[in-house]
């Protein structure tokens, strides 16, 4: 655990519970502050002092952000990365004037930046089982990831079939015998719009003993929004130990605009994304647009000889007449048999998903189980 000594947006004293190596850095954490006050106003960006910090400096991931509307916290993702040794930096956004209350939550992994000449580390994503009720739709995309450290949990579902007030729902279940069991966390789970402010409803749940428990669900939640509810976390494990695994290099894939073949309104606009061997994370960001075809498939010459084949979650922002929501992008790249392609698959139930992904995300060599 970790205390900050202070911030230049008018909080109080702020807590991580984090895991630290030369390479890496998960924080768990949340806060709340009201952008009235004058330290606020004067920030350009939000900055967290933190003693010690083991990273000099962080690739760019993604937090949540949240203003209060009057039935839930309204929010999106904003940027985050390490400064310094002992400064945090969180993107400042000005989305809700007449919302004053804000909350901030931090469940993320910051990977080191700098490194070259990549050795690849073979790892696997898993697949927990998840609760099946008449409370729940369709779950899709279930997966985790986790060493003696911390560990990975990401699953979206079609939709939530219920809206009534405070219901409480046991979600994850057991799954294999290794499911981390050491996790007690209280953490944000985002449903849906539920109002015409800009953003996605963030309700809290309680990640403890292998089980998401959600309660106080929006009286104006319901289901057919057309927004997926999803779950996205670095969590850090209490009973970890020992020494962390080594980091051998990175490989860093830019890319100034591709098209899909002729598929009108499909494509990436950019693209700057690290990939670093260890877990083989995925540190960057993205903007693109997809039609409304879930997935595209993009030939990229450029990705570098050596690049693995794998595949991430990214946590993708989109603006849609005016209501910024958010969700799950998942991107894989195949180099198999002398291919350079990108895929993009859109969970969300919109038609035409314009964006921006940012986060560190888990990468595995298609492993997955």
């Amino acid at each position: 655990m970790i205390q900050s000594t202070g911030n230049n947006f008018g909080a109080g004293v702020i807590q991580f519970k984090d895991y630290q190596s030369e390479h890496e850095i998960v924080l768990n954490g949340s806060f709340e502050y009201n952008d009235t006050n004058e330290a606020y106003q004067n920030a350009k960006v939000l900055e967290v002092y933190l003693p010690n910090l083991s990273l000099s400096r962080s690739a760019v991931a993604g937090c949540f952000c949240a203003a209060m509307g009057p039935y839930a916290w309204m929010g999106t993702t904003a940027k985050c990365w390490i400064k310094n040794r002992d400064t945090l930096c969180i993107e400042k956004l000005d989305l809700w004037p007449d919302r004053h209350q804000r909350k901030i939550w931090i469940f993320t992994l910051f990977g080191l930046r700098g490194f070259h000449d990549l050795q690849v580390t073979l790892e696997k994503l898993k697949t927990p089982q998840l609760a099946q009720s008449e409370l729940l739709g369709y779950v899709q995309s279930k997966y985790y990831y986790a060493n003696v450290h911390f560990m990975l949990l990401a699953f979206t579902f079609s939709e939530l079939t219920f809206n009534k007030p405070y219901e409480k729902i046991d979600i994850v279940t057991n799954a294999d015998e290794d499911f981390p069991d050491d996790v007690d966390a209280v953490v944000p789970f985002v449903t849906c719009q539920c109002d015409s402010k800009p953003g996605c409803a963030i309700i809290e749940g309680r990640f403890k003993d292998s089980a998401l428990l959600l309660s106080g669900v929006p009286h104006a939640m319901s289901y057919g929004t057309g927004y997926v509810p999803f779950f996205h976390a670095w969590l850090v494990r209490d009973g970890g130990g020992g020494v962390a695994p080594d980091v051998d290099g990175r490989i860093r894939i830019v890319l100034a605009s591709q098209t899909q073949g002729s598929v009108r309104y499909t494509y990436i606009y950019s693209m700057d994304m690290d990939m670093v061997d260890g877990r083989v994370l995925l540190n960057g960001r993205m903007a693109f647009s997809l039609s409304s075809n879930p997935e595209s498939t993009f030939s990229i010459p450029s990705i570098p000889d050596g690049t693995p084949t794998c595949e991430a979650f990214l946590l993708a922002k989109h603006s849609f007449e005016g209501t910024l929501s958010f969700g799950l992008l998942e991107m894989s790249v195949n180099t198999a048999l002398g291919a350079k392609t990108v895929k993009l698959t859109n969970y969300n139930n919109e038609p035409y998903f314009n964006a921006t992904a940012k986060d560190t995300a888990v990468c595995a060599n298609l492993e997955s189980e």
